[in-house]
């Protein structure tokens, strides 16, 4: 089982960070990660206007599993998007990222940055998928 929530202080976010070898900057939002009672991961972002930045999906080696990093990743998608940031942009995935990077939805640019418009993302079902029924 994992968790997912939001880091409540800077000195927190500060310290998880150091920990799991990911970046700490003070105007970046973070969410923790917890698998099995244990700390798992730290996801960090921000939020500038209409522009929502993941900065890391950062996970200890031994407890990185791709559906957890994946639904974590969402899940500060989403709030960024339900805040208003729906110009998203991944700033600094691990080079073994790339496969998550697009499955989260981003795609790469010309310029080298990964980017997705999540206007009406999180709306409603992905139609790309067909319905099925649960068996």
């Amino acid at each position: 089982m994992f968790k997912c929530f939001p880091i409540q202080s800077k000195e927190e976010q500060r310290e998880i960070c150091a920990r799991l070898g990911a970046e700490f900057r003070i105007d970046d939002l973070a969410y923790r990660v917890w698998i099995d009672e244990e700390e798992a991961g730290v996801i960090t972002f921000c939020i500038k206007g209409k522009k929502g930045c993941l900065r890391q999906i950062c996970f200890r080696k031994e407890k990185e599993d791709f559906e957890v990093m994946f639904i974590c990743g969402r899940a500060c998608m989403n709030f960024m998007d339900s805040v208003g940031a729906t110009e998203g942009y991944f700033l600094s995935p691990a080079e073994n990222q790339e496969r998550l990077v697009q499955a989260l939805g981003y795609r790469k640019q010309p310029d080298g940055s990964y980017y997705l418009n999540t206007e009406g993302f999180f709306i409603e079902h992905c139609k790309k998928h067909a319905e099925k029924p649960f068996e």
